[in-house]
């Protein structure tokens, strides 16, 4: 302060309620027009529909009518990550690299395919493979999801979608 005051420059006091006072309140309005926000809470819902009946929270979702199951086209890439994470594969092999391998050059249903038969994860098989999986789909290692599951459960759920499948054709 003294220094400033030598140059001739105007002393300014440090206590904080002059500081406060002295610097007008800046109000920042939360306010946004009302159909962006509706837009926006809407957005919220869907995606929060998705991912609830992505990971199943609290047990079994059961579709009220036929709109309301997902699709092949309702899967991305971001739920593949969401997967691969929530199964726990990142911090057991710590890093991405099996997951961008499976998905390279696939739907991001068939990859959740694929990494769900490795898991053995017979209600998420049987959920994507509802909404229109391909059973026959192959992987970066040549098997297909019946090759890759273990448990009986899961490929006797695959093998049913794979003979409905040919009876269709």
């Amino acid at each position: 302060m003294r220094i400033l005051a030598s140059i001739g420059a105007p002393s300014v006091a440090c206590s904080s309620t002059r500081v406060r006072s002295a610097v007008p309140a800046l109000r920042v309005s939360s306010r946004q027009p009302q159909g962006l926000r509706q837009q926006q809470l809407s957005g919220v819902a869907e995606r929060r529909d998705v991912r609830v009946s992505f990971f199943k929270f609290g047990g079994e979702v059961a579709p009220s009518d036929a709109d309301s199951q997902q699709k092949r086209e309702d899967y991305f890439a971001a739920d593949v990550e969401d997967y691969f994470n929530y199964m726990g594969c990142l911090a057991d092999e710590g890093t991405y690299d099996r997951m961008y391998s499976v998905s390279e050059g696939r739907d991001p249903i068939d990859t959740l395919l694929l990494l769900a038969a490795v898991e053995n994860d017979t209600p998420k098989i049987g959920e994507i493979l509802k909404a229109g999986a391909n059973p026959n789909v192959v992987g970066p290692d040549g098997k297909t999801p019946v090759e890759l599951a273990k448990k009986q459960d899961t490929i006797d759920l695959i093998q049913s979608y794979l003979d409905k499948q040919a009876v269709k054709a």
